[in-house]
C-alpha cells in the first residue's frame, strides 16, 4: 500500500479567511497597521485573507503608501477586497473624504456617540456587511472568520455570522470593550446594556485575541467560559525601517528641509501621532522651556518636531513660553514618510496621560519607536507600555505629571547621545515584535481551530 507525500507547505492550496475590520486603507493612522500588516503576511503561512470592509467616509486622515501597500497585495492575488456601503453618520455624504475636527468638537462627537450609540457609531454598516458576507462565504470556501476591534460593530457582524454559518470565529481585542478607556458611559443603564452586548457578541468566539495581558486578563475576569483567550501584541515591520528600499533619493531628502539640517549639533526630538483631549503635550513642552532656561545654549540647538495631528490647540502655549521657533509641525504624513523621519531624529517622545484605565492601555506607536534603534523619552504610568519599555535599555522613563522631572530626563538623553553612552540593544527581543512573528502566531490559532 503506497503512503501519501505530504504536500510542501508553499504548494497547498491556501485556506481562505474572512477578515472584517473597519480602519483599513486607505484611512491612515494606527487603528489600520495591524490589520494591514496580519494580511500583508498570512499567505506565507498558509491563510489567504478575504477582507470585507465598508467604504471609509468621513476620516480624518488618508495614507497614500498604506493604500499602495495594500493595491500590492491585491495585485499579486494575495488578497480580496470586498467594500461596502457604510450605512453610518459617517458616510451620509461621500465615500472618501477628509474631516479633522477641532479637540471641541471631537469630545461633543464622542459624547453623543456613546449616549445615542451602542456598541459605536459604525454599527450601521453591520446589516450591509451581513449581507456581503452572505455572498462572500457563498463563493469562498471560508475556513475561519477573524475581526478586530475597535469598533465593536465588527464583533456584533462576526457573533451573527457565527450563528448562521457556524465557521470558527476569532475576535482581536486592540483596546478592551467594556472598559475602555474612550468611552464614557453616559449614566449607569448605559454601561449595564453594553455589558449585556458584549455579553451575547463575546459568547460566539472561539478564540479572543488581546493586544496585551490586562485587557485578556479582564476579558477572562468577565467570561471565564471562553475557550481560548491569548495574547498577540502590536509589533513593526522591518520592511519599513530599510531605506534602501526608498528608490528617489529626492524623496528622503525631503523629509527634512535646509532650516532643519543647518547645524550638525541639532537635537530633534520627534513626537509620532495622535494627542487625545486628556493626553496632550502641555506637560512635554512646558519641561522643555524648563530645560532651555537651565541651559540657554539649547534655545538654538534643540528642535521639537511634530508629526500625525495638528497641534493647533497648544500653539497659544507654545507662543506663550516663547518655543515657536523651537517647533515644527509637520501634520498628518503618510507612514512611509513618518517612519523615515523617525529614524532621522535624535530622540522619539511619547506621553499616556488618559485618565481611565491606563494599566490596560499599550501605546502602538512604541513598537515603530524600538525598531528605529532611537533614544525614547516615554511619559507614562504603571502599566503594559511601561512594563514592555522597561526592557528597551535606552527607554528614559517619568512620570507624565512632574514637569521638573521630564525636564531632567530630557537633559540626560541629550547628554547620554552627546557623550555617547547610550546602552547596547537586546536584538533578539526586538525580533519578538516583527509583524511577520506576530502574524505567524495568528495563523497558528487559526490553524488550531480548523485542525
Amino acid at each position: 500500500m503506497g503512503t501519501i507525500e505530504e504536500i510542501p507547505i508553499r504548494e497547498r492550496p491556501l485556506k481562505e479567511l474572512l477578515f472584517i475590520v473597519y480602519f483599513f486603507p486607505p484611512m491612515g493612522g494606527s487603528g489600520v497597521q495591524r490589520p494591514l500588516k496580519y494580511v500583508k503576511y498570512l499567505n506565507e503561512f498558509g491563510w489567504k485573507p478575504i477582507i470585507l470592509v465598508p467604504e471609509p467616509g468621513l476620516y480624518h486622515s488618508f495614507d497614500s503608501s498604506l493604500e499602495h501597500e495594500l493595491q500590492k497585495l491585491i495585485d499579486k492575488d494575495c488578497v480580496q477586497v470586498y467594500r461596502v456601503k457604510g450605512g453610518t453618520p459617517l458616510h451620509w455624504n461621500s465615500s472618501k473624504k477628509q474631516w479633522r475636527p477641532g479637540i471641541r468638537i471631537e469630545k461633543w462627537l464622542r459624547r453623543f456617540s456613546h449616549f445615542f450609540y451602542l456598541p459605536d457609531n459604525k454599527k450601521g454598516w453591520i446589516k450591509q456587511g451581513f449581507k456581503q458576507a452572505e455572498e462572500i462565504i457563498q463563493k469562498h470556501s471560508i475556513d475561519a472568520i477573524y475581526a478586530t476591534a475597535p469598533p465593536y460593530s465588527n464583533l456584533m457582524l462576526v457573533a451573527k455570522l457565527k450563528a448562521s454559518f457556524q465557521i470558527p470565529v476569532v475576535m482581536d481585542f486592540r483596546d478592551d470593550w467594556l472598559e475602555s478607556h474612550l468611552i464614557n458611559y453616559p449614566t449607569p443603564i448605559h454601561k449595564i446594556l453594553m455589558r449585556r452586548l458584549e455579553s451575547r457578541t463575546i459568547a460566539f468566539a472561539d478564540t479572543v485575541i488581546a493586544i496585551n495581558e490586562p485587557i485578556a486578563s479582564a476579558i477572562h475576569r468577565r467570561y471565564p467560559f471562553l475557550p481560548r483567550v491569548v495574547v498577540q501584541t502590536h509589533g513593526y515591520d522591518p520592511v519599513d525601517f530599510d531605506t534602501s528600499l526608498f528608490p528617489d533619493k529626492r524623496f528622503k531628502n525631503k523629509l527634512i528641509n535646509k532650516k532643519e539640517t543647518s547645524r550638525l549639533e541639532t537635537i530633534r526630538i520627534l513626537y509620532s501621532g495622535t494627542f487625545y483631549s486628556d493626553s496632550g503635550p502641555d506637560i512635554f513642552i512646558r519641561a522643555v522651556n524648563e530645560l532651555i532656561k537651565n541651559v540657554p545654549s539649547l534655545s538654538s540647538t534643540l528642535e521639537l518636531h511634530f508629526q500625525g495631528s495638528p497641534i493647533d490647540p497648544y500653539i497659544s502655549l507654545i507662543n506663550e513660553l516663547g518655543l515657536h521657533n523651537n517647533i515644527y509641525n509637520h501634520g498628518y504624513v503618510p507612514h512611509n514618510q513618518a517612519v523615515l523621519r523617525m529614524q532621522k531624529a535624535s530622540i522619539l517622545w511619547l506621553n499616556n496621560e488618559h485618565k481611565k484605565h491606563k494599566h490596560t492601555i499599550t501605546l502602538s506607536k512604541i513598537y515603530e519607536y524600538m525598531a528605529t534603534r532611537r533614544p525614547i523619552i516615554a511619559l507614562i504610568p504603571e502599566g503594559d507600555t511601561k512594563k514592555i519599555l522597561k526592557n528597551y535599555t535606552r527607554s528614559y522613563i517619568t512620570s507624565p505629571n512632574n514637569i521638573k522631572e521630564v525636564s531632567r530626563i530630557i537633559s540626560k538623553a541629550i547628554g547620554d547621545i552627546q557623550a555617547g553612552n547610550l546602552k547596547p540593544l537586546n536584538e533578539e527581543w526586538l525580533k519578538a515584535y516583527t509583524t511577520k512573528s506576530i502574524t505567524q502566531s495568528l495563523a497558528h490559532e487559526l490553524d488550531a481551530l480548523i485542525d
